[in-house]
């Protein structure tokens, strides 16, 4: 039975990164730039370690689904899994999406009245930013590998397209129906 890794893994994804974009500290000059850089580093750090944590998962996953025989019911909760995960990653996405646009907005506004700190702001923003992204990055990531441990035990899944080309492949597998 696989359903303990899989217990393990839904509840390591449950865990969300951190909150990296406070534009209230926007305001305070020089405390923006010491509080940025923390919210950079935890952010980095956390998105490290539940990397690490996700593979160690995955991993424990995949041992398991070798060592032991796949019921189709396991298969399912795999299935339910990975449509969670990117769920989640969707909605995540579309979150950074949305504070990327209000702070092009906030930016803009405080171009015109402080140059000067707008391109401060904007470096932070983009620090931030990027972190925020790698975050998404690695759930997206995530999502592909499982679902490649998904169709690799899915007798079923035997009979779809042969891909040489990786760049045909990679098309294959970001397409929402993969």
């Amino acid at each position: 039975m696989i359903d303990a890794a899989l217990i393990d893994l839904t509840h390591h994804l449950s865990r969300q990164p951190p909150a990296i974009v406070s534009p209230s500290l926007a305001l305070r000059g020089a405390v923006t730039a010491r509080a940025s850089e923390r919210l950079v580093r935890d952010a980095e750090r956390w998105n490290a370690d539940w990397a690490r944590d996700a593979e160690t998962q995955v991993d424990a996953l995949r041992a398991r689904l070798e060592t032991e025989p796949v019921a189709t019911r396991e298969l399912h909760q795999l299935d339910r899994l990975i449509d969670l995960l990117a769920e989640q990653t969707d909605a995540q996405a579309a979150t950074f999406r949305n504070l990327e646009k209000r702070t092009r907005r906030f930016l803009k506004r405080v171009k015109a009245v402080a140059p000067n700190d707008a391109v401060r702001l904007a470096a932070e923003r983009d620090r931030l930013f990027a972190a925020y992204a790698r975050s998404c990055l690695i759930r997206f990531e995530l999502v592909l590998a499982l679902r490649a441990l998904r169709a690799s035990h899915d007798p079923a899944a035997r009979s779809g397209p042969v891909f040489t080309d990786s760049a045909v492949l990679e098309d294959y597998l970001r397409a929402p129906a993969a």
